[in-house]
């Protein structure tokens, strides 16, 4: 019974070690692009708030203007304002 206790463990321990040297394998095996990611995440960059522009358009002799949201791609406003006429 002894002896079966001793395989039992060294097969334990066998097991242990494979499967510790298949995750270093596996850590060795990734792309440096994850590296530098996590070097650029830890450099100090901070996020800030959208870019809004405004755009302006003449439209039937009126000048409107309406916002552009340059971060996210999309119009901040639902419609264009106008905000003069010229003559």
């Amino acid at each position: 019974m002894k002896n079966w206790r001793k395989v039992v463990a060294g097969t334990c321990a066998s097991l242990l070690m494979a499967a510790a040297l298949c995750t270093a394998a596996q850590a060795a095996d990734t792309p440096q692009q994850r590296t530098e990611t996590i070097r650029v995440a830890d450099s100090g960059i901070q996020p800030y708030a959208d870019v809004i522009v405004t755009k302006y358009r003449m439209y039937e002799g009126k000048l409107q203007k309406r916002r552009w949201n340059e971060t996210r791609g999309y119009w901040v406003d639902p419609y264009w304002i106008t905000i003069g006429t010229t003559s």
